[in-house]
């Protein structure tokens, strides 16, 4: 019994750590454990400093800076096949191109990527894509403010929508929980869907850059409707049934083969 609890709260401190943050409900389903056993896992972690708390969840206790312990764990999740992404997003952009970005590991890697694309004007929801470009010569960018995230590192509500009403982009960049076909590209909650909305109405173009597992997720809030999302960009590991799909739906399709 005490050999399975060990094994039972080591694959949920592994799960924390791969989202960042997950409520009990979900944590229970992963597991297929009861909510009585999984708070108790969570009291034992919480006891050995493993995690924190949260109201209806848990987060993985870290250490190191804002950026390094929201997004630390997070970014490792499909790490090659992010950067790889990012760079077929980079392709898309060009000199003096005004550039919308939302917050996300994915579209944080696309800003990366950015680096040596100047000069750029970049719009963004994202703290982290701030931190990546804002000493980068040639980068003037704009920060919408408005409600901080900690868990996130990023700002929504009124006033990070009211700054993209008034805003316009040329191409945007976005990311989002789950892409369904025929549907859209969904969030989790409901803040994050309402600044996708947000950002795809000031830009001219749509880029969803999500990785294969995103594709056919369960989606929760939708963000961007399909037909607003002109360009998806994903890897490899899509099928060829979901590729012909998306292609049927006339969406522009690049698939980032991963070098071997």
């Amino acid at each position: 019994m005490a050999r399975d609890a060990s094994a039972r709260r080591a694959r949920l401190l592994a799960m924390l750590r791969e989202r960042g943050e997950a409520g009990v409900a979900a944590l229970c389903q992963a597991l297929g454990a009861s909510e009585a056993t999984v708070r108790r896992d969570l009291a034992a972690l919480e006891s050995a400093g493993a995690v924190v708390r949260t109201f209806g969840g848990a987060r993985p206790a870290a250490e190191g800076s804002l950026l390094e312990r929201t997004f630390g764990q997070k970014r490792e999740r499909m790490r090659r096949e992010k950067e790889r992404l990012a760079r077929e997003a980079a392709r898309l952009v060009s000199p003096g191109m005004i550039v919308a970005l939302d917050s996300g590991t994915t579209v944080w890697r696309v800003a990366a990527a950015l680096k040596d694309k100047g000069p750029l004007t970049v719009l963004t929801t994202a703290l982290a894509a701030v931190e990546e470009l804002g000493s980068v010569p040639g980068m003037r960018i704009f920060c919408t403010g408005g409600q901080f995230r900690p868990e996130n590192l990023d700002f929504v509500g009124p006033t990070a929508l009211a700054a993209f009403a008034q805003l316009r982009a040329d191409i945007a960049f976005v990311g989002g929980d789950s892409l369904l076909i025929g549907k859209g590209l969904y969030s989790c909650d409901q803040d994050s869907a309402a600044v996708l909305s947000a950002i795809g109405a000031c830009a001219a173009r749509r880029v969803a850059v999500v990785d294969h597992t995103k594709i056919g997720a369960r989606g929760m809030f939708l963000g961007l409707p399909q037909e607003r999302i002109d360009c998806v960009i994903t890897d490899s590991g899509v099928d060829a049934e979901t590729r012909q799909a998306l292609e049927a739906q006339g969406i522009k399709l690049i698939v980032a083969e991963l070098a071997a």
